[in-house]
């Protein structure tokens, strides 16, 4: 009973757990997928060009760590003193302008009515 009451419950959390340098599995995941995305062509491109395609791989696995670790440094000092959820909503906002997605927060200024008379 006493092990129970120490174990971390996750679902009830209120945030994200951070895993690795204040950021979280989801952080974590976006910044390898973009990492893997860049970095995959441009080292198969040059290991097809020096002989050795296996090696574009090897390579690629390697920056791509290095790019998460470097990724999540430079994160970790972005989110410094910033409240949770800080720059998902600055994301949003910012392809809500764009128009890509339509805005999770209301960004309208002026004088709000409900309709009735």
């Amino acid at each position: 009973m006493a092990s129970e009451s120490r174990e971390l419950l996750t679902d009830r959390l209120d945030r994200e757990p951070s895993i690795f340098r204040g950021c979280s599995l989801r952080e974590l995941s976006v910044m390898a997928a973009l990492a893997g995305a860049i970095w995959l062509p441009l080292c198969l491109i040059t290991a097809t060009l020096a002989g050795s395609v296996t090696m574009g791989f090897g390579a690629t696995g390697i920056l791509v760590v290095f790019s998460v670790v470097v990724g999540a440094s430079v994160f970790q000092r972005l989110k410094a003193n910033r409240p949770n959820g800080y720059y998902q909503q600055l994301c949003h906002l910012w392809l809500a302008q764009r128009r890509l997605i339509k805005s999770p927060i209301v960004t309208r200024s002026g004088v709000w009515d409900l309709g009735r008379n």
